[in-house]
Parts: structure tokens; sequence; C-alpha cells
């Protein structure tokens, strides 16, 4: 097998994306198909003697279902992205803008610290008036 080039990643760039999306595709496929083998050895060449091996062959099956569960997972969160990409013809300008219109600054993180200040203290007059969430039994 040959050596894996290295994956360039450019902000805006739809073959870098396209490239980066092939590359996740590939990597879940491949974890998938090891996850299958590893169920198959163990199904074939495991002689469980009592309910501890049993127990052990279970567990390591599951570990492996869980694998290929998460790896599948990943290939439709990359289709979903491909689906999003033939909506706007390849057109990822729309998505990027929308993305855009959410920015965080700093008056963000201003009026979030104010909310909590407004909330502690709200909580601690709530203590301070003797009334607690905490029931006694």
């Amino acid at each position: 097998m040959p050596r894996r080039k290295k994956q360039v990643v450019k902000v805006k760039n739809l073959s870098s994306l396209e490239g980066v999306l092939q590359e996740v595709y590939n990597e879940a496929c491949g974890n998938i198909k090891s996850a299958q083998e590893g169920i198959n050895i163990i199904t074939t060449s495991a002689e469980p003697e009592d309910v501890d091996d049993l127990a052990k062959v279970a567990k390591a099956r599951t570990d492996f279902l869980k694998t290929k569960t998460d790896n599948v997972k990943v290939k439709l969160e990359v289709a979903k992205l491909q689906n999003d990409s033939l909506k706007h013809a390849g057109d990822l300008q729309p998505e990027l803008n929308a993305a855009a219109d959410g920015q965080v600054t700093a008056e963000t993180f201003s009026s979030i610290r104010e909310m909590i200040m407004e909330k502690a203290k709200v909580e601690n007059d709530y203590e301070a008036d003797g009334n607690t969430d905490e029931t006694e039994g």
C-alpha cells in the first residue's frame, strides 16, 4: 500500500473540502472493515469454556460493534455534508455566510458574563433568604 499523501486543508476551498471528506470516508470504511474482521475472528476462533469466557467474548464483540456503529455515523455525517454541498450546487458561500452571521465578539462574552453574574446573584439572594432546593429527610 502506498504512503498516504499529506492532506492540505484550505479554508473556503471546495477541492480541499472534498479531499478531507474523502479521507474521512475512506478511514471510516477501513475501520468498519477492520471491526467486522475482528468480529469474525472472535466468532470463529473463540471456544468459551465457562460463563466468564462467554462474557469476555461478548464484551469484545460489543466493542467491535460499537466501533462499527461509530464509523457508520461518521459516514452518515459525511453524506450530510455532501448533501448540503449539492443542495447549494457546490456553492458553499451561503453556508459560510450563515455561519459568519453568528460570530462571537467580546460583547457577546460580556453579555454572557453579565447573565451568569445575575443568575449567581439571584441564587445567592434566594439562599440568603433561607430557601434551599435540598429536602431534608
